[in-house]
């Protein structure tokens, strides 16, 4: 209990009951300083600094905390997320269904706000990483121009490194993206630039699919520059839920993400719950990643919205016991699984 934390009222009069405790003192244990972590170790950037891939806890590998892509939200104001208030509540509510990590997918060229990702980072009871890197051509291009990439990869390398201007913050993850069935010019030069900045830091690499397609050319890219496809996730794959070229993307060793659940401008989950069990029952459960790429007000409870970030375990975690998935495979989806993918190693 803190100093002057008990009032009572005595002969009318209003007095602060201390206990005895000194000015500053307090029955609370004091805090101590977490132990420093060497960054040569694996480890989890989040907005606030590294933690041990173990503290990171069930996580959302692929949400938008804050994003202001100029070039749809002119038309789409709905693709706004400027709220600081509205993001801590949201992650309140996901701290209270028992969510403690989350990645903001938002990289510049999508409007990422780091100022505010530090802001709630400091306030809400999750850990919050932040990316780096660059979306699909139609948010990069204005970016990117006739940049080649070993210029984008120095930018990466910076902020994964130093941090994002001169706000100090470091960057956990890597982006990159494609278009629908095609690999535009502009991307390419991105998804080269993702792979020298991954081999220069160790972070990892997340990418946008358009409908799930280009996945395949995405690795390739990657590949041909020396990155293990172990350390990449491939996003929004379970909008192209065909079981052939989930699998044959899985063969690869790369992270496979569901991450469009529960969100109410996709497909319904429960196909997806049940391509989950078969991919799991198929030996591919450790490549397996779930999140719900809520990047709309309208999808955010605390704008108005629904589902939430909550959705996941209120729903889509019960849809995969349903189909009869065990408790703890469902944990390594939501806990091991991330950790380990959003894991840098150096």
């Amino acid at each position: 209990m803190r100093e002057g934390s008990t009032a009572a009222s005595t002969g009318g009069e209003d007095r602060v009951d201390d206990f005895g405790l000194a000015p500053g003192e307090s029955f609370e244990p004091d805090e101590l300083p977490e132990p420093s972590l060497d960054l040569a170790t694996p480890h989890v950037m989040t907005v606030l600094g590294p933690i041990r891939p173990e503290e990171l806890g069930p996580a959302l590998h692929h949400e938008h905390l804050f994003a202001n892509p100029p070039a749809v939200a002119a038309d789409e104001p709905d693709f706004v997320l400027d709220d600081r208030h509205a993001t801590l509540a949201e992650l309140e509510d996901f701290y209270a269904a028992g969510g403690r990590g989350i990645v903001d997918a938002s990289p510049a060229d999508y409007g990422r706000d780091v100022g505010s990702l530090r802001w709630v980072a400091e306030r809400a009871p999750v850990h919050v990483v932040a990316v780096t890197g660059h979306h699909k051509a139609l948010h990069a291009e204005r970016l990117i121009g006739d940049r080649g990439e070993d210029e984008l990869a120095a930018v990466m390398v910076h902020e994964l490194t130093e941090g994002v201007a001169d706000t100090g913050v470091r960057p956990g993850v890597i982006k990159a993206g494609t278009s629908l069935d095609a690999v535009l010019p502009v991307e390419a030069t991105a998804l080269r630039a993702a792979a020298l900045a991954h081999l220069a830091t160790g972070a990892p690499i997340t990418t946008h699919t358009e409908q799930g397609t280009m996945a395949p050319e995405q690795l390739a890219i990657l590949a041909s520059e020396g990155v293990d496809p172990s350390r990449v996730i491939l996003g929004h794959l379970d909008r192209k839920l065909e079981e052939g070229y989930l699998r044959g993307v899985l063969e690869t060793g790369a992270f496979v993400s569901f991450d469009s659940l529960s969100n109410p401008r996709r497909p319904p989950d429960g196909p997806k719950a049940a391509m989950v069990r078969r991919l799991v029952e198929a030996g591919y459960g450790d490549q397996l990643l779930l999140s719900q790429d809520l990047a709309r007000r309208s999808a955010l409870r605390a704008y108005g919205g629904q589902p939430g970030w909550t959705a996941i375990f209120d729903r889509f975690a019960l849809l995969l016991l349903e189909e009869g998935l065990s408790a703890m495979t469902v944990r390594r989806l939501l806990v091991d699984n991330v950790a380990r993918a959003l894991t840098v190693r150096r």
